[in-house]
This record gives structure tokens, sequence and C-alpha cells, in this order.
């Protein structure tokens, strides 16, 4: 129902960077896996807490994103290669909390949308 996307739609809202532009195709079957999953929870009568800290273990907060990437690399073909070394260690511990880099988890930003190398890439890249 109506009322019920709304809701999910509102919770999941952060993950998508054009909520608009989801299709009733996309709508359907994401309705139909969010039961199955809840379904799934439901019969594993695992603790939230404990299944959010088994998540956590495999699923890495710290990806190489491309715009991360594009960015370390423009400031090193300028000379610096800081962003290069901070990369670099964040990504050695992608599973840990690292309060301090809390920025290298977010959503791809506006301005890497249609920027070579974040979002737009050829065959090469």
């Amino acid at each position: 129902n109506l009322q019920s996307d709304k809701h999910w739609l509102s919770l999941f809202s952060p993950c998508y960077y054009n909520i608009d532009q989801l299709t009733p195709d996309y709508l359907g079957n994401f309705r139909q896996w969010l039961a199955t999953y809840c379904a799934r929870i439901s019969a594993d009568d695992i603790p939230q807490k404990q299944r959010a800290e088994k998540m956590n273990r495999v699923n890495p907060k710290y990806v190489l994103r491309n715009h991360l990437a594009q960015q370390a690399i423009d400031a090193a073909e300028q000379g610096d290669f800081s962003e290069l070394q901070k990369l670099q260690t964040i990504l050695q511990n992608p599973y840990a909390e690292q309060e301090a880099h809390q920025a290298y988890t977010l959503k791809r930003p506006d301005w890497a949308r249609d920027k070579v190398g974040c979002s737009l890439l050829s065959c090469s890249s």
C-alpha cells in the first residue's frame, strides 16, 4: 500500500541519489526483497545488535570510491600525495569505525556526477 511504501522509502531514501527515479518494477522488487528479508531476520531470532555486529564484520564501511580515487590522483598529479596516503591508511582497516574519516563514507558528491574518472569511465579506466 502507498502509506507503507512511503514509510520504507523514507527509511531507505539516504541510499539513493534520486529516489524519484525509482520505477514501479524496482519498487515492487524491493518491496518483495524487504518482506523476505524481514521474514528471515524474524526466523533467525538474532538480537538486532548482534546481527549488526556480524554484518559490520563482513561489510566494509570504507571502500575506494571513484571520486575519492580521482581526488587523490588529481592531487598527486600536482605533487601532493597526502590524499593518497590518507586513503591508504583508511583502507588498511575498512571494517573499523574511524570517526575522523566519516566523510569517506558518504555518497558521491554532486560535483563528481559528470566528472570523468568519478562517474564517467572509459573502457581503459
